[in-house]
């Protein structure tokens, strides 16, 4: 009995953590569709003196310590990290895509990429990022609705 009931709580637990992220839209390369489906948010360092939060967006599942620089290296597949400030601005934004024909199938942007309907309240943070442009020649676009909990 007392296995079913720390296994009930445990199953609780991961379904109520897995409520908590929300993510839908696009991410596209050059016409490529990237399956993004997973969201979370990490305390970052501080920039220009100001407190940073990480927004990691993958088509994988994030696993282990570091889920920003293990998506820069390819760990989750197709992947954006987002460096914001606690008034919803980007500060960075690193996009990783198959499709990309560039080194290492990223590129990294200090512009044009925003938080629309920024909102980090109650433990969670969500919003809608956009970004679109050219690198290189390559047409990426991003529309993504999001909600996960807040470091």
């Amino acid at each position: 009995m007392r296995f079913a009931i720390t296994f009930f709580a445990l199953l609780l637990a991961a379904s109520t953590a897995w409520a908590q992220s929300t993510l839908s839209g696009s991410y596209e390369v050059a016409g490529k569709k990237a399956a993004l489906t997973q969201v979370t948010a990490q305390k970052g360092d501080p920039e220009s003196g100001k407190p940073v939060t990480v927004l990691v967006f993958s088509a994988k599942p994030q696993k282990g310590a570091k889920p920003a620089s293990d998506a820069l290296f390819g760990e989750f597949g197709d992947a954006i990290v987002v460096k914001l400030f606690d008034d919803g601005k980007v500060y960075s934004a690193d996009l990783l895509h198959a499709a990309f024909d560039l080194p290492n199938n990223t590129m990294t942007t200090f512009s044009g990429v925003t938080i629309k309907d920024f909102k980090k309240a109650d433990g969670e943070i969500s919003g809608q990022l956009i970004a679109s442009g050219d690198a290189r020649g390559q047409k990426y676009q991003v529309d993504l609705t999001f909600k996960t909990k807040a470091p």
